[in-house]
């Protein structure tokens, strides 16, 4: 009877609209983030089920950032999964409470006793039966690290439980991967990558189907452990930051000086090529250690020489555009505006981060935003409208005025930083790179060097891997002739 249950067809759960505040709070979360990073990249987001319970696990190297990202840029907004001591810090109650944020209480907060008193499974099996998404950080806490971390059970142990109350959820677990070019600092970005949605309705089965504790938790780590293939393939991952700066640097390198890797503003093409370099140097470390020693002794000393020079290795081939100094001019008066009205926040903003740790910085430097903006433009509006009022009464007009003038002139006094330091990196490019040639270093033979160092190292990398394959399908051919179906 049990097993009828099991594999019948997941019961059909129309799809449920976001509510006022629901999407006021997604509308609030965007703009706070698009205040902060320059630019936010969203792909494969077709790939979230329209409908159904779903469980969303994402890496977790940014704190709450990473959960406004999470909740404001996908097709549906999941509900969060939060330590309960989120609740300790007042003015985010509000905020938890019309999220919907799910409170976790942790032995190591609330203790042994109230922890059991309030099992987290059966709160998040009640919102994925309501045909919610749900988010989890499988990780377990933020981090700095470049790498993801070993997971946590709880995401598997959630969506096994949510399948086994016998409802037929058919609960789908989403990868979602959350990649920052440099995610305290301002103006930096952010890709956010959907994975394939994983079916565990094996798994459920099994789960399902005994009581048997150790049977129960061996379905729980295989389940864990395929979750973690999936999200790494949606994440970069690095052994040690010496590593990700070193790969970092040569993809930068390569994007900017080969035909076949054109340099372009897309962030999941430089991730993607990331990836790819990261895979292909831990393969060349293994087989080919001169070769690759050799190339960091190289890289390390053509660093040191744009170091020298001011410059950077994206920045070492010089682009202009015809349009960026009138585009400058255009903008200059709503960047003196927009940076007048928003000094005193903006400043007192980055003074609060100041100091925290490297994942909750950019956390602290948002959050702090939601008030000390809106009533910084408040308390200037009103003494503009005091300042201006008439006999006839308090300056309205001069109110209203100054308060939508100053979140918009804000804005394009963004779009103003963001284009003048794209054009003083290449004009200071050019410079340095006229400088370092005239003083005889040939940094365009360094460069030329290095790069065909890179390409010769890709060329055994992609040799090597393509002969492990076919060593592996022969292997696979003989296995299969000696032990015929």
């Amino acid at each position: 009877m049990m097993q009828d249950t099991v594999t019948a067809m997941p019961k059909q759960i129309p799809v449920k609209r976001l509510s006022v505040t629901q999407v006021f709070l997604r509308g609030l979360g965007r703009i706070v983030m698009t205040a902060f990073f320059s630019r936010i990249e969203v792909v494969n987001a077709e790939r979230f089920p329209a409908n159904g319970p779903v469980l969303v696990v994402s890496n977790h190297g940014n704190s709450l950032v990473d959960g406004v990202l999470v909740s404001c840029y996908l097709p549906r907004m999941p509900r969060l999964l939060a330590a309960s001591i989120l609740w300790n810090y007042k003015p985010l109650i509000p905020l938890l409470q019309a999220a919907g944020v799910v409170p976790i209480f942790r032995q190591q907060d609330v203790g042994v006793k109230a922890a059991k008193e309030q099992p987290i499974f059966d709160r998040s099996s009640q919102v994925l039966a309501q045909g919610d998404s749900l988010s989890v950080f499988p990780e377990g806490l933020s981090h700095n690290q470049p790498h993801l971390l070993p997971f946590k059970s709880g995401a598997a142990r959630m969506a096994l439980e949510a399948e086994s109350q016998g409802e037929d959820l058919g609960v789908q677990v989403l990868p979602v991967g959350l990649t920052f070019d440099e995610k305290n600092k301002f103006r930096s970005r952010v890709l956010i990558q959907v994975g394939e949605p994983m079916d565990i309705s094996r798994q459920a089965r099994v789960y399902t189907s005994t009581r048997d504790v150790a049977t129960r938790r061996a379905v729980v780590r295989d389940l864990t452990g395929k979750i973690q293939e999936r999200l790494a393939q949606v994440t970069l991952s690095f052994a040690n930051w010496e590593d990700a700066q070193m790969i970092r640097q040569a993809t930068d390198l390569w994007a900017a000086t080969t035909d076949e890797a054109e340099t372009t503003d897309d962030m999941l093409d430089r991730v993607e090529l990331q990836r790819s370099f990261s895979e292909g140097y831990a393969w060349l470390k293994r087989n080919c250690p001169a070769e690759v020693q050799h190339a960091r002794d190289s890289l390390k000393h053509y660093n040191d020489v744009l170091e020298s020079s001011g410059l950077e290795v994206e920045e070492s081939t010089p682009r202009s555009s015809a349009w960026d100094g009138l585009i400058l001019l255009a903008l200059l008066p709503m960047w003196l505006i927009g940076s007048t009205l928003n000094f005193v926040p903006f400043h007192v903003s980055r003074w609060v981060a100041h100091g925290k740790d490297e994942d909750k910085m950019a956390t602290w430097s948002l959050f702090s935003s939601l008030i000390l903006f809106p009533g910084s433009w408040i308390v200037q509006a009103v003494l503009l409208g005091a300042l201006l009022a008439t006999p006839h009464g308090f300056g309205w007009g001069a109110f209203w005025a100054a308060m939508i003038l100053a979140p918009g002139a804000g804005y394009l006094a963004l779009e103003f930083l963001d284009r003048r330091r794209r054009w003083f990196s290449r004009l200071r490019s050019r410079r340095a790179f006229e400088k370092v040639s005239a003083s005889g270093a040939d940094l365009i033979k360094l460069r030329a060097n290095l790069t065909e160092q890179i390409k010769t190292l890709v060329d055994l990398y992609v040799n090597g891997a393509q002969q492990n394959s076919a060593e592996y399908d022969e292997m696979k051919s003989v296995v299969a002739e000696k032990n015929p179906q």
